[in-house]
């Protein structure tokens, strides 16, 4: 993936990104192409490939973009209980259509996943200033799992509770309360 400054191609960068978007509106993931995001885009296959590598690149630009933005909230707003990490999260998801319509498609799940353990690792670091330890490491997992799980689970049943309700179920099983 490009990951350069050229003021070109990220303007081309963000095309294929919205082609793509637009075409997911229109297509099962699985169908759409290099060839169809290309001509939606309007750009040449060989500037494609020049800057990502497949159509799950495109995702994870698009994921990478999501996190950050969401990782500066965080640290602007100086958010660092339990509850207003997990809060600010799903509202942050709950506020992208994109980012949900992605969560809901199986192959990009596995990647969704991976580019929210980057984002809890970079939360870790910002807000303890210590590295990441073996144990943090396999919680980050769990977390990683556990809260995309939830959270669809949440929105298949048309967010029957509210999300601070949500909130606070996760903060409880978290903190060990729940099973009390």
């Amino acid at each position: 993936m490009y990951t350069g400054t050229n003021k070109t191609a990220l303007k081309s960068q963000q095309r294929i990104l919205d082609a793509l978007l637009s075409l997911i509106h229109e297509e099962k993931y699985e169908d759409i192409t290099i060839k169809n995001i290309c001509k939606k885009a309007n750009i040449s296959r060989q500037r494609f490939y020049f800057l990502f590598d497949s159509k799950e690149e495109i995702v994870i630009y698009y994921l990478n973009q999501f996190f950050v933005e969401l990782a500066q909230y965080i640290n602007d707003k100086k958010i660092i209980s339990l509850y207003d990490l997990i809060f600010s999260y799903f509202t942050a998801i709950d506020n992208n259509e994109n980012i949900k319509n992605f969560m809901r498609i199986n192959t990009i799940m596995p990647i969704f996943i991976n580019v929210l353990l980057g984002f809890l690792d970079n939360i870790h670091i910002l807000k303890t200033n210590k590295s990441m330890e073996q144990r943090d490491l396999y919680a980050n997992r769990f977390l990683s799992s556990g809260l995309n799980s939830i959270f669809l689970y949440w929105i298949e049943n048309h967010k029957e509770i509210p999300l601070n309700e949500l909130t606070d179920i996760i903060e409880n099983i978290l903190r060990g309360n729940f099973f009390k």
